[in-house]
């Protein structure tokens, strides 16, 4: 099998105890605005690479496999909310989601995007409407917050919608700003990185690398072995994404025919090229010299990761 053979991990959908709530949680929420025919809000919180939005995704694909007719339904929205959103982009975003024509038209101010937000929805049946990124409603020229909770408010009352905000923790300022948002808003959900302090944390990660190994598609030492696991651990700070970057990496490596299979010296090479260029040999996790403290130090690559996050 030659290097162009396509895998990535970020093909595979890998279920998590923390998954598996996340699921039971969007369902029952929106099961309930289904029932009760009145708007409510989920918010998915967490560090970034924690995996939110893939998890989101997956229970949109497995909430609504069918195809959208253009035109007739569009029973899920997963928007991205923009950097630097005003009440104009923001509803131009939803509207290019809903596949609006007119989505773009620069002539149509503000107020009247909000309106066409609220008919096309109740139109096309929506039934979950996914703002990602909702951080950026509140990073944002901090004072407008009360204007975006002002607006998220109205367009839940004027719509039977599940309306599903994924971000990072920091989000939650947005319902501290609108009381009748707070309580529309009631369900948290918070997807943390993995951890290690104790032995249920390390058996938790344990098995997730398992499941992960099950589906490597090339020979591969016990990556579940204690120090090994430990190592991963340390170049992955506990987080799918950079865990997935490294692994893939070192896939590709042994696909390639730069190794036989994966072995330290393979992750080392994938944490290097994927995770840190620089990294010295000590503060390589795969490397002998390894200090096995975590990779939090001045620019190191999870430096301030759990405070700038917030």
């Amino acid at each position: 099998m030659n290097a162009s053979s396509e895998f990535s991990l970020r093909h595979q959908f890998i279920t998590t105890s923390q998954v598996s709530w996340a699921f039971d949680r969007l369902r029952e929420v929106h099961q309930d605005v289904l029932s009760s025919r009145s708007s409510r809000g989920l918010m998915v919180l967490g560090p970034s690479g924690a995996g939110k939005t893939t998890t989101v995704r997956e229970y949109l694909n497995t909430a609504f496999p069918q195809v959208c007719v253009p035109g007739q339904s569009r029973r899920a929205v997963h928007v991205e909310i923009p950097a630097s959103p005003t009440q104009k982009s923001l509803a131009t975003s939803i509207l290019i989601g809903l596949g609006d024509p007119f989505a773009t038209a620069q002539k149509h101010p503000a107020e009247l995007k909000m309106a066409r937000v609220a008919t096309l929805l109740r139109n096309l049946h929506t039934e979950v409407l996914v703002l990602d990124e909702a951080q950026h409603l509140v990073d944002y020229r901090r004072s407008s917050t009360y204007d975006a909770a002002d607006w998220l408010k109205n367009l839940m009352n004027s719509s039977e919608v599940t309306v599903v905000l994924v971000g990072l923790k920091r989000a939650r300022q947005l319902l501290r700003a609108n009381e009748q948002l707070r309580r529309r808003f009631s369900a948290i959900v918070e997807l943390e990185r993995f951890g290690w302090a104790t032995i249920q944390d390390q058996r938790r990660f344990a098995s997730l690398v398992a499941s992960i190994v099950r589906i490597l598609p090339v020979p591969t030492v016990d990556l579940t072995e204690g120090d090994t696991l430990h190592r991963l651990y340390h170049a992955s700070f506990g987080l799918m994404d950079y865990l997935i970057k490294s692994l893939d990496r070192a896939v590709w490596a042994v696909r390639s025919g730069q190794a036989g299979g994966i072995d330290r010296a393979v992750l080392a090479r994938a944490f290097r090229d994927e995770v840190w260029a620089d990294v010295p040999a000590n503060r390589n996790p795969f490397a002998e010299e390894f200090t096995f403290t975590p990779l939090i130090g001045i620019h190191e690559p999870f430096e301030d990761f759990d405070i700038t996050l917030r």
